[in-house]
């Protein structure tokens, strides 16, 4: 997902999915890299943070060579497309409530309060998002946390890598539309979206150093801690697991079997979440007889 990567209630992820492969070691050997070999190529699976801060470059060598081996480059969603006028005009339908609803209407009396309160206690008002859908709510306030801290979306690893296969003429695919990542949001109910903004307040104030511990445990490719975040938020709502995780990974992984047929080297970036854990990608090409080394 774009809107967020350590999205408070999913995922501490993405950016906010659970383990897998080999364990990480204390020693930093591993990271959030993973190989597939088909009969001909080389197909590499990174897992990402939507958000990083300039000072957590440069990126680790075997990501970087993952990079310069790679001859094509497939993320989640193709980024070019969010500059589409289409999109934005869809994003912001999406995020915008009917007309004649409030914030307040949708959240019902006591969660309203309780949202205000927690908003409050992180310098934010709620009464700025009165016109926005709960879940748009959520990812705004998220997004104003991370920028406090120093994150950028501008400095996230697949628009790194984008920019870097624009100048480097390497073509850039998407598993799915942007389309297909706002949808997944218009399908929550109201009750789910107002539920998902609660919990999102609540770990509001846990964001910092949960933020600054993802980044490490991506660093040193931990997938255990990804788990265990992940089992934390997302066993909470097994629908909303089911949504955001399994169901794409799913639908991504016979687009990435599919890459193994080619001759061409492919560098796919998705969440990390995604990429750890029972139902990630990881384990959906084991079941297929694909195995996946970390790297």
């Amino acid at each position: 997902m774009r809107f967020r990567q350590p999205r408070a209630a999913l995922a501490l992820a993405a950016l906010c999915c659970l383990a897998w492969g080999a364990p990480a070691h204390a020693d930093g050997a591993l990271h959030s890299l993973w190989e597939l070999h088909g009969r001909h190529n080389t197909v590499y699976l990174m897992g990402s943070i939507h958000v990083l801060r300039p000072g957590d470059y440069p990126l680790a060598p075997p990501m970087m060579a993952a990079y310069a081996g790679a001859k094509s480059l497939v993320m989640e969603v193709d980024l070019g497309e969010l500059d589409s006028g289409d999109v934005q005009t869809e994003m912001l339908s999406s995020a915008l409530l009917p007309q004649g609803k409030t914030l307040a209407d949708v959240l019902g009396p006591q969660r309203h309060a309780r949202a205000a309160a927690l908003a409050r206690g992180i310098g934010v008002e709620l009464s700025m998002f009165d016109q926005f859908a709960p879940w748009f709510v959520a990812e705004a306030i998220s997004q104003l946390q991370l920028a406090q801290m120093g994150f950028d979306p501008q400095s996230g690893v697949e628009m790194y890598f984008m920019d870097r296969a624009r100048s480097d003429g390497k073509t850039v695919a998407g598993l799915e539309t942007a389309h297909d990542q706002i949808a997944l949001f218009e399908a929550m109910s109201w009750d789910a979206q107002a539920e998902y903004l609660i919990a999102s307040l609540e770990q509001a104030h846990d964001l910092p150093k949960e933020v600054d511990d993802m980044v490490h445990a991506w660093q040193r490719g931990d997938t255990h801690w990804f788990e265990q975040q992940l089992r934390e938020d997302l066993g909470r709502d097994p629908g909303l697991y089911q949504s955001l995780l399994a169901a794409r990974n799913r639908k991504w992984v016979p687009k990435i079997e599919a890459l193994l047929n080619d001759d061409r080297d492919y560098l796919v970036i998705v969440g990390t979440g995604h990429l750890v854990g029972r139902d990630s990608v990881i384990d959906l090409l084991k079941k297929d007889g694909i195995g996946a080394v970390q790297r």
